[in-house]
């Protein structure tokens, strides 16, 4: 493997450390979560008891966070269950803190089961780093069993007030999470119908898992008309996505034959899909009905007379029977965005409890969770380096002679991630957030007196900010978080200038530990690239043979077991583009699957989802055809993604591919002569696929026989 360059990793790392997204701003979020901050804090003031409210207020400032893990009934469920870690580990914390080594234990146990409880997803990642953090800050306090139990208490009450506020805004909000997520779907798909690429790509998937997890959590309080006309927008997204990428590789081939006024014809198609798209998109971001603006639809006509004046061309028919298909599809989500109605018939399920609220939910958790407890999985590796690393803190805060010791294990665990990147970014945002905050807050606390009153304004104003600013910048919102300790510590009796200190010292050397713990032993995202490759593999091929079957035998076709596979393609294609991209910002070179390779696979993979995208729009306008010719190709289809799946999975080189180029010839011969109008469909989409199919072949293959061109040695070398 090669290293590379240090100053360009660091500049990497301080780039995206100081990168700001003025999007991610959330007054709203930050204004209903301060208040759930503010309550606890006010009462134990008034009440002379202010550190059961510090302990309160502990425990509701983690919960505003959870509770954007999910939509509504999902987002509850991600507070209260952050509710109950961090009262727990509140009651562990200030159990065992007067005991060294049994509050070593305690925080290696909780550094493992962070690690592996990652592998479940962010509701569990954030239930995890919130227990650790709130252990690390009650390790302090040295209570007996009555209480250890009554500050636990003082903070499952602030995470459940802070539920409650959660809950209680859902009858005031009116859909604005479901219009959000429904807008920027309408936006992205305007933006890819207004540049019908001269290159196959495929609409932007994370949008549409997104929208359709948000669906699947519909609004408690809603009636069923509305629900159903925001499924009938979902609905129509799907299928107009669908169209949109059949008509786009319509276009390239025509480009590639040289067919170029209806190549053109296409392009103006998009061009009007596009302004229709733009306002349903508007319309729903601003909660009214769209608005035809003169031209709006009849630039729909000269485009689609075109294609009729060609259609001769079998070609150019089926892009003629795509664009009216299209233009169906968007006078129907024209009409769901104008008037919800009663009921709609969307093709989707009903609205049912969201996936983790199943009871099935558990068996699953408890499967992977099972899965991962071996040195062989990432998360496992990941929670012994986090024991190591927090064990090491808490032992430091006994024996080093600081007054606030625990910062450094809390530090520490906010800052060691299962990644270089995010390890390394977080670490220098937070050092730096870290020395800025306590400028800050220091600043402040000189030109005011530190009355209980204005102690508890600013421990909220700073709480508010970091709200507002959690996605906009990690290191503004350390900042914000630093102000938020100092003056809440402050309120619960520690001098802020002493508080100020010792946040500045623990956190440098927590940051320190963290980083260096990750250096020497590190988690290669390149290590995890191919699996996550061979998931994004294995879910195309489950995609694509319920597609054809479909098309085998289209009275067979499951409209919602095609739909499940495809969202679980999308979000493997998000997961397999997000390790590769962190694989891009390692400073090693990958030797068992190069960047390279891992580009091409994935390049491919877009290209084959083109095609089962186009074949899946078409679907209800199919028929049986060649059955049997058409069943060997998605055999062999099946077969091939197998095996290449094995190959990424076992770093070898792959096993010779079914010949997939002799079945698809003999299908398209065998539909020529039987369904001549349908051959053009199948034979481009299924060229395509068998043509991206043996290109991730190729690319296997040559990693096993030479260097790919990026300065790697080959693998066994």
């Amino acid at each position: 493997m090669r290293v590379k360059e240090a100053p360009n990793i660091a500049l990497g790392i301080l780039r995206d450390a100081t990168r700001l997204d003025p999007t991610g701003i959330e007054i709203g979020f930050g204004v209903r979560c301060a208040i759930g901050v503010a309550i606890p804090l006010a009462a134990g003031v008034v009440s002379g008891h202010p550190l059961d409210g510090v302990a309160a207020a502990i425990g509701a400032l983690p919960v505003g966070f959870a509770s954007r893990q999910g939509v509504y009934r999902t987002g509850a469920a991600a507070a209260l269950l952050t509710a109950t870690g961090v009262a727990f580990s509140a009651f562990v914390g200030a159990l065992f803190g007067g005991n060294a080594a049994a509050s070593v234990a305690v925080a290696a146990v909780w550094g493992f089961a962070y690690g592996v409880l990652a592998s479940l997803g962010p509701t569990a990642t954030v239930v995890g780093v919130n227990s650790v953090v709130t252990l690390a800050i009650f390790g302090q306090f040295h209570d007996g069993v009555a209480q250890a139990a009554e500050r636990a208490a003082c903070v499952f009450a602030g995470g459940a007030l802070q539920t409650l506020l959660l809950v209680s805004i859902w009858p005031l909000a009116r859909f604005r999470r479901e219009r959000e997520v429904l807008a920027a779907a309408y936006r992205t798909l305007a933006e890819y119908a207004g540049h019908f690429p001269t290159l196959l790509r495929a609409p932007e998937t994370q949008t549409f898992a997104q929208l359709s997890a948000t669906l699947d959590d519909p609004q408690p309080f809603g009636s069923r008309g509305e629900i159903a006309a925001f499924e009938a927008l979902l609905a129509e997204a799907e299928r107009v996505r669908a169209t949109l990428a059949a008509l786009a590789s319509d276009r390239y081939l025509l480009d590639v034959r040289g067919a170029r006024e209806p190549a053109e014809a296409l392009g103006r198609l998009g061009t009007a899909s596009a302004a229709v798209l733009a306002e349903i998109a508007l319309a729903l971001a601003e909660a009214r009905a769209p608005v035809a603006a003169d031209g709006t639809w009849t630039a729909f006509d000269a485009p689609i007379a075109a294609l009729e004046a060609a259609r001769a061309d079998p070609g150019v028919e089926r892009s003629r029977g795509d664009a009216e298909a299209l233009l169906g599809q968007l006078r129907s989500a024209w009409r769901a965005a104008t008037t919800p109605a009663e009921t709609v018939e969307t093709g989707r399920p009903g609205a049912r409890a969201p996936r983790m609220l199943r009871p099935s939910a558990i068996r699953e958790s408890i499967t992977t969770l099972r899965a991962n407890l071996s040195l062989g999985s990432g998360f496992a590796r990941h929670g012994i380096r986090l024991a190591a690393v927090l064990g090491v803190a808490t032992f430091a805060a006994h024996a080093l002679p600081l007054h606030r010791a625990y910062w450094i294990a809390l530090t520490a665990a906010l800052v060691l991630r299962n990644d270089f990147q995010s390890t390394f970014t977080r670490g220098t945002a937070r050092i730096l957030g870290t020395l800025a905050g306590a400028v800050v807050a220091s600043s402040v606390a000189a030109l005011v007196r530190p009355y209980p009153a204005t102690l508890l304004v600013l421990a909220v104003a700073f709480a508010f900010f970091a709200y507002v600013v959690f996605n906009v910048n990690y290191a503004l919102f350390t900042v914000a978080i630093t102000g938020y300790v100092i003056f809440l510590l402050a309120l619960g009796g520690l001098p802020e200038h002493v508080a100020l200190a010792d946040r500045v010292d623990e956190t440098l050397i927590g940051g320190a530990l963290a980083l260096c713990a990750y250096a020497l032993w590190p988690t290669w995202e390149r290590a995890l690239v191919p699996e996550r490759l061979a998931d994004l593999l294995e879910k195309q091929r489950r995609y694509a043979a319920l597609v054809l079957q479909a098309y085998v035998d289209p009275a067979t076709a499951d409209e919602a077991a095609i739909r499940s596979a495809q969202t679980a393609s999308w979000l493997a294609r998000s997961s397999a583009e997000t390790s590769v991209d962190r694989m891009l910002a390692e400073p090693v070179r990958p030797r068992a699957l190069t960047v390279r390779a891992a580009l091409g696979v994935l390049a491919a993979s877009r290209r084959f989802g083109i095609a089962a995208l186009g074949l899946h729009a078409r679907l209800s306008r199919a028929r049986p055809v060649a059955t049997s010719r058409l069943r060997t190709l998605a055999t062999e289809i099946d077969d091939s993604f197998e095996i290449l799946e094995d190959a990424l999975r076992r770093h070898a080189d792959p096993a010779p591919l079914p010949d997939l180029r002799d079945a698809q010839i003999a299908l398209v011969k065998r539909m020529g002569e039987t369904h001549r109008n349908d051959a053009t469909s199948l034979d481009a989409d299924t060229d395509l696929m068998v043509d991206s199919i043996n290109t991730i072949a190729h690319v296997l293959h040559r990693l096993r026989t030479a260097g790919d061109g990026n300065g790697s040695a080959p693998p066994d070398a």
